[in-house]
């Protein structure tokens, strides 16, 4: 990730939302010190990853660039986001904010930036309380809308999960990982008691990635993503954190322009960790983890943007033919997305987040704060315990 950009930078693209009409793009970066320190937390240091507007861009783009020594590794064309990915191999010798200044600067309309990682937010831990917190209805809910989810791969036999309809697709080029952690957050959103008729549509994007390090890389998220668009689908829980990057940044602002609503784990870091991504972005909802005291989760970052406080520590699931007990900002996101899916409320985050605030029960400081957002959401209609 370069650090020789200003801080707001504007191109103008053209995004298929209602018009044809060019909207200016806006990269929300963080502060410097943040990105030098997750430059290197990388999948592949040798690749740069980049968007064009079009596919007469990306064809001059990769013209321009195979002239000066990169190599193509992968090309995807990413139609539900208005967008064309490439990921280049970059030449020896040229440093990440090198390749990217000079990649931008071939084509008008290019983004680049280094294919950061991304891992799944929950580790296992020891209480049943999740359903009676939320005042979520005993027997669950009927689902109102397709749920897009961006994890690992979900067992398709786990007994929990045999009344949901769940479509898979595997972005790991057969080697998908983390089965338990997409399961885990399967079962919140449709095991018994949850959501009911629920449809998941599941893109299977961890694999491990050297020593056993389980994530994955900002090119396979921006390609699930335009899977889940194509699929017709608006509510995508990502329970999933890692550093800021340009190129998430504006795929995720392309998702909202799609009409697609986004709620993220807001990390595992810790309280005095810089806010994660995709959580800290504006177009997102970001959910932060309690315990069933109602106590923040200490391994949780905090900071503005977090927007809601759920059910996060000591969660009870039925994974692998047993109970367990599991602990994360990633089970936290997946009751924010059930109460969405029971209300079958459309609208963009903003939107949401404002009518989720209303009702959200106030929790710490009075207001909005950076430990627990608004509070504890409440679910609604036939979600809500009578």
């Amino acid at each position: 990730m370069t650090l020789l950009r200003p801080r707001t930078l504007v191109a103008l693209i053209c995004l298929a939302v209602v018009t044809t009409a060019c909207a200016p793009f806006e990269l929300q970066l963080p502060p410097r010190e943040q990105i030098a320190r997750d430059a290197g937390d990388v999948v592949d240091a040798t690749e740069i990853v980049a968007l064009a507007p079009d596919s007469a861009a990306a064809g001059r783009l990769i013209g321009g660039a195979q002239a000066r020594g990169y190599q193509v590794k992968r090309q995807h064309s990413l139609g539900g986001l208005g967008l064309q990915q490439v990921v280049f191999r970059v030449p020896q010798g040229r440093t990440p904010a090198a390749a990217i200044a000079e990649l931008e600067a071939l084509e008008a309309g290019t983004t680049a930036g280094v294919n950061h990682a991304y891992r799944l937010q929950a580790a296992p831990t020891g209480r049943r309380y999740a359903g009676e917190m939320l005042h979520w209805a005993p027997g669950g809910c009927p689902s109102r809308m397709p749920i897009g989810m961006i994890d690992g791969a979900v067992d398709l036999q786990a007994p929990s999960l045999q009344g949901a309809q769940i479509a898979q697709t595997d972005f790991t080029g057969g080697r998908p990982t983390a089965m338990q952690h997409g399961t885990a957050v399967a079962e919140i959103l449709a095991g018994p008691g949850r959501l009911t008729g629920a449809r998941l549509y599941n893109a299977a994007v961890i694999s491990e990635r050297g020593s056993r390090d389980e994530a994955t890389g900002v090119d396979t998220l921006l390609r699930a993503l335009d899977w889940l668009s194509e699929s017709g689908v608006r509510l995508v829980n990502m329970s999933l954190a890692g550093p800021y990057n340009k190129i998430l940044d504006r795929g995720i602002q392309a998702a909202d322009r799609k009409g697609m609503t986004i709620v993220a784990a807001a990390g595992n870091t810790g309280a005095e960790a810089p806010p994660r991504y995709p959580a800290a972005f504006p177009q997102t909802i970001a959910v932060t983890a309690l315990d069933a005291a109602m106590r923040p989760y200490d391994k949780a970052p905090r900071g503005n943007h977090i927007d809601f406080a759920a059910p996060g520590v000591d969660i009870f699931l039925t994974l692998e033919g047993q109970g367990q007990y599991l602990s994360g900002t990633s089970l936290a996101a997946p009751y924010v997305t059930a109460m969405i899916a029971g209300t079958g409320s459309g609208g963009s985050a903003e939107t949401l987040r404002s009518r989720m605030a209303r009702s959200a029960r106030d929790l710490g400081a009075s207001g909005k704060d950076p430990v627990f957002g608004y509070g504890l959401p409440s679910p609604a209609g036939a979600c809500l315990q009578n």
